[in-house]
């Protein structure tokens, strides 16, 4: 048989802390973790007194001492932040009661009682998480959109009637509205100077917006115009409201009651704030092309057709790039290129150096001096033809689709890769090498011009070189 020995200290101290986080829950009193540690660690101390005991083992009250003291009691954090915590819950359960009485006795149905509230949108706000993957995306945060609007929304209590939304902006018309009728729009459009509501726009508001629709309504379905409007008691809601129209009866909600009874909280405005985030996301999808690979999935023939068009297309603007930059090259040859000889290089990724030479002999052969001279391909064209290469891979790679910059940059390096050899080979042949590694591998031939000339070997040119240089400094041949 197993037995456990409590500390009876520290038993003691979790009891006594669980009763003070009740307390200070009761009277809505924030706690946070680092409260709780030190309250713990006086706590252990105090009991640890009481008991007798006049020097306890320490007691630090770690991280984890602390998440097993939450999992053991079952402690939770929550969020106490918002109108709930300011809420008065004797006033809102006394106005159920008095409205009830205000239908009774105005003789409102479900289709006759309105109510509108309004919240705030950041319309133009991205999510501050998004998956990538960790091994092979990376991805930039950016600052978040502040730009804000207010959205007014009513409806009735049956359903059956939902008005078309108010929005409050800033600009009277937008840059983005500068060619059409604002009166046209599917929104009621409002301008305020920091798109909040205030008590002369929500006048505005209920004499061009709220009662023109309402009476629409009503002559649609045939509902007497004896409206019921509910409003929270906010500052922006005029009182003026209460007589401003002899068949629209205003009744305010009471103060700080909001979170508890306003009808629009009963996740109707969640529900439109959703909608328009799934809309504004898929307007950015189609707009960026993310879906493209569903098209062909599993199809392999596709899959290379779309590969070659997505080659052909910076193919076509890198072609004029090149023909532009090529005829700004001052060697001979370069001003008239066309884009059919360019393409031809494009097209033809096999050449190698070789080729290249002999396509140059036979031109050359077939011409003459002169076109021997205009198409002979020197080291000083091959050299500016790397750098423009060069030059277009900088510009191409700004191209927000990687996997096309990918495709034609393979095309390209395999294009020019014939040329960026032999312009190396002919660097290392033209590399200026030490005198003796010339005489070694290069010893000079003798002339022809005789036939005595013939039998002098290469030793006896050089010791007849050495001769005169003697007899013309008269120093020894030690000396040099």
């Amino acid at each position: 048989m197993v037995k456990y020995c409590q500390n009876k200290v520290l038993l003691k101290k979790e009891n006594l802390l669980v009763s003070y986080l009740i307390r200070q829950a009761r009277r809505n009193t924030a706690v946070d973790t680092r409260s709780v540690q030190e309250y713990a660690r006086e706590l252990y101390v105090a009991v640890a007194h009481k008991v007798g005991i006049a020097e306890p083992k320490p007691f630090n009250a770690s991280s984890g001492w602390l998440q097993g003291f939450k999992k053991r009691n079952k402690i939770t954090n929550i969020n106490i932040g918002g109108e709930g915590a300011s809420a008065d819950h004797v006033a809102a359960s006394d106005f159920p009661p008095f409205l009830r009485e205000v239908m009774e006795e105005g003789q409102y149905t479900d289709d006759q009682v309105f109510n509108m509230d309004e919240s705030g949108l950041f319309w133009k706000r991205l999510p501050s998480k998004t998956f990538v993957v960790k091994s092979a995306s990376k991805c930039r945060g950016q600052k978040l959109q502040k730009k804000r609007i207010t959205v007014l929304f009513t409806t009735n209590a049956s359903g059956t009637c939902k008005l078309k939304l108010s929005v409050i902006h800033t600009a009277r018309k937008p840059h983005a509205y500068k060619n059409m009728d604002m009166t046209k729009l599917n929104v009621h459009w409002l301008t305020a100077r920091k798109a909040w509501m205030f008590t002369a726009l929500s006048l505005s508001w209920f004499d061009d917006c709220f009662v023109p629709d309402v009476k629409i309504f009503c002559e649609q379905q045939n509902v007497p115009f004896n409206i019921l409007l509910l409003l929270d008691n906010a500052p922006g809601h005029s009182p003026l409201l209460l007589d401003r129209h002899p068949n629209v009866k205003v009744v305010f909600l009471p103060p700080n009651t909001t979170s508890l009874i306003q009808p629009m909280d009963q996740e109707l405005i969640c529900n439109v704030k959703a909608a328009f985030s799934a809309k504004k996301f898929k307007l950015l999808n189609d707009c960026t092309n993310t879906k493209d690979e569903l098209c062909n999935l599993g199809d392999t023939d596709s899959e290379s057709d779309e590969e070659e068009e997505l080659a052909d297309q910076p193919v076509t603007v890198a072609v004029d790039l090149a023909r532009e930059a090529t005829q700004s090259v001052t060697a001979v040859g370069f001003s008239e290129t066309t884009n059919e000889d360019i393409m031809e290089v494009i097209r033809d990724p096999e050449v190698t150096a070789d080729e290249i030479l002999e396509d140059n002999d036979v031109s050359e052969d077939a011409s003459g001096a002169a076109a021997r001279e205009e198409h002979k391909l020197t080291h000083g064209n091959v050299k500016d033809a790397i750098e423009f290469v060069e030059k277009l891979k900088l510009v191409l790679s700004n191209d927000p689709d990687d996997h096309r910059y990918k495709v034609f940059n393979n095309q390209l390096l395999q294009t020019m890769e014939p040329s960026i050899k032999m312009y190396h080979e002919h660097i290392n042949t033209s590399r200026q090498r030490n005198i003796t590694d010339f005489f070694a591998r290069n010893p000079p031939q003798p002339s022809q011009a005789s036939d005595s000339d013939s039998d002098v070997d290469f030793e006896g040119f050089v010791r007849e070189a050495l001769t005169t240089m003697v007899d013309s400094d008269g120093d020894s041949p030690e000396g040099h």
